[in-house]
This record gives structure tokens, C-alpha cells and sequence, in this order.
């Protein structure tokens, strides 16, 4: 006869979790989604990043089978969204989707921003900035070391830069080759692109937004790491000699401890927007080129991009402020 304990109702549940347990990731998977998605911006409305982040979501959605909505936090650069993004539980309902840049740069730029790598988890990247420097189209210059000669020879040129780090690299290449350059605060892509259309500076930094005037401006070196698709004859900041290469990529947010049958699950989602027809026509017309990164191959770009811009702006003596 058996006789029921205490000790035998305790070790019977012991069993059950444990049974659970094992086979929880692929309970999760089955189940999820199954409610709408909460899609975090940490920019506003209308920009580059916005736009990006509907068109990877009408994919996404299409492919869960939930809806995914998309509510704009701007602020602090993004700060103020993955903060919430933070607080949120990790059931993967709710994601930021924003640059790698509020882990990878704010940190180094910004004192209330102390984010790191392991501070998220990431289901994936999907698409890349093609930040560089800009010009007129008939500038006397068509490369950065064009550039250089040129402004040995006119000193107290003007550069256009929307932060700190947009400065660090007319600093360093001033500082560098010995070059008197003055620099010219801007706000926003809007601010920068009057400033170079309107000739109030001969350099300036872009976020990419300069593409959009092919025949008024161009790029004379990309500072990413790799060429611009949009420029692919235009250099490298670190081809031209200055290792200051540093990218930027849309990325997809969760909270730490999110479960990787869900990563797994939403990178899959985000693959089939980098293949799917629509969205790239979408990215094309936008000079926004696509470079999808899985799971493994996201949490690799992030630590390698935090340890490589954290040596950056350290030796260029960038303190957060």
C-alpha cells in the first residue's frame, strides 16, 4: 500500500517543475506570440530610425501573426526608451527597436547613460547608418586626404557637427595633420543639411541623410568600417589612415533574461523583413542598405563595437558630460 506524505506530495512537485523546466524554451516557442507586441522607438516620429522600425514591424507583424505597435520615446538619444525597455518584463512583448549607438557610444558621451552589453538581450540587426563626412559636390575636394591638403591651405575652414561624437573626428584628423578648423554646432539632420546647402560649412558630418541630394552633395569618406552602398568609391575613414571606424546598426531590443526561444523566434521575424520585397524597396529609396545580423551574430557586433568605441573616445580625451 502506498502511503501518502508530506514528503512524498513535496517530492512529486519537486518532479513536476523540474520536468517543466526542461521543457519550458520549447513551450515558449510554441506559444509565443499570442498577444500584440509593444515595438519601443527611442526616436521621434518621422526619422530615419522611425521608418525603419514601421516597415521592419508591418513584416514582422505579418510573419508572428500578432500585431506589433510602434510607440515613439524619444529622448537622451534613446536613453529614455531602453531605460523603460529595462523595466519591462521579459516575455518578449515588449522590444526597442533603436541604434546599437545608446550601447556602443551613449555611454562614453553622456553621464546618465551607463548601459553595456549585457545590460539587454538582442534578437538580431538589420540595418546600418551610413554616417560619413559630406560635402558640396563641387567642393575643391573629393576625398579626405583631398581634404586635408586643402585645409592646410585654408586655415579656420567651417565643419558642421551635431555632437560630441561628430566632433571627435574633425579633432582628431585637425589634431592629427596640424589643421586650424573650426567647428559649427548644428541640430538635427535638418540643421545640417541647410548648413551644407547653404555653404555655412565645407565639411560636415551626416547620419546619412545627405544622400537624399545626389547631385548637391557627396561623401568624401564613409566613418564606418565599411564602404557606403551609396558611395561605394568613397574611402574609409580608416583606409584614409585614421582609426576612428565606427558603425551603427538598427537593433533589435529585449529585456535581460528573455527566454532565446524568443530571440530565436523574433530574429527569424526580422529576417524575413531584410528579404521581404516591399521593405527593400523601402530601405533602397532611402539609401539605407540591409545587413541583417542573427542573434549570436548581434550580441558579437555589440560587445566588439562597445570595447573598440570605448578605446576611441578615450584615447581622444571624450569625457561623458
Amino acid at each position: 500500500m502506498t502511503v501518502t506524505t508530506r514528503r512524498n506530495i513535496l517530492g512529486a512537485a519537486v518532479a513536476m517543475t523540474i520536468g517543466c523546466t526542461g521543457l519550458m524554451p520549447e513551450a515558449v516557442a510554441a506559444d509565443y506570440p499570442a498577444k500584440p507586441i509593444t515595438m519601443l522607438v527611442g526616436y521621434g516620429a518621422g526619422g530615419q530610425t522611425d521608418l525603419v522600425a514601421r516597415a521592419t514591424a508591418r513584416v514582422m507583424s505579418a510573419d508572428l501573426g500578432v500585431p506589433i505597435n510602434v510607440v515613439n520615446k524619444p529622448g537622451a538619444g534613446g536613453a529614455v526608451a531602453a531605460s523603460e525597455l529595462e523595466k519591462s518584463a521579459n516575455d518578449g512583448y515588449t522590444l526597442l527597436f533603436h541604434s546599437n549607438s545608446v550601447v556602443n557610444s551613449a555611454p562614453f558621451i553622456m553621464k546618465q547613460v551607463s548601459f553595456t552589453p549585457e545590460s539587454f538581450e538582442y534578437a538580431g540587426m538589420i540595418t546600418a547608418y551610413q554616417v560619413g563626412l559630406a560635402t558640396q559636390k563641387d567642393s575643391p575636394f573629393s576625398t579626405l586626404s583631398e581634404f586635408v591638403i586643402w585645409a592646410r591651405e585654408n586655415p579656420g575652414s567651417s565643419y558642421g557637427a551635431l555632437s560630441p561624437e561628430a566632433r571627435l573626428y574633425i579633432q582628431e584628423i585637425a589634431k592629427k595633420e596640424g589643421l586650424d578648423i573650426n567647428i559649427v554646432p548644428l541640430k538635427g539632420g535638418a540643421g545640417m543639411m541647410n548648413a551644407l546647402l547653404g555653404r555655412q560649412v565645407v565639411l560636415a558630418f551626416s547620419g546619412g541623410i545627405h544622400y537624399r541630394n545626389p547631385d548637391e552633395l557627396k561623401t568624401i569618406a564613409s566613418t564606418t568600417t565599411f564602404r557606403h552602398p551609396s558611395a561605394p568609391d568613397a574611402r574609409t575613414i580608416e583606409e584614409e589612415g585614421y582609426p576612428l571606424g565606427m558603425d551603427s546598426r538598427t537593433t533589435l531590443f529585449l529585456p535581460k533574461g528573455t527566454d532565446r526561444a524568443i530571440l530565436d523566434r523574433l530574429s527569424a521575424a526580422l529576417k524575413m523583413a531584410a528579404s521581404d520585397e516591399e521593405f527593400k524597396t523601402f530601405t533602397a529609396s532611402a539609401n539605407i542598405p540591409i545587413m541583417y545580423l542573427d542573434v549570436d551574430e548581434a550580441y558579437k557586433e555589440m560587445s566588439a563595437t562597445y570595447t573598440k568605441h570605448k578605446g576611441i573616445m578615450e584615447a581622444a580625451g571624450l569625457t561623458a558630460q
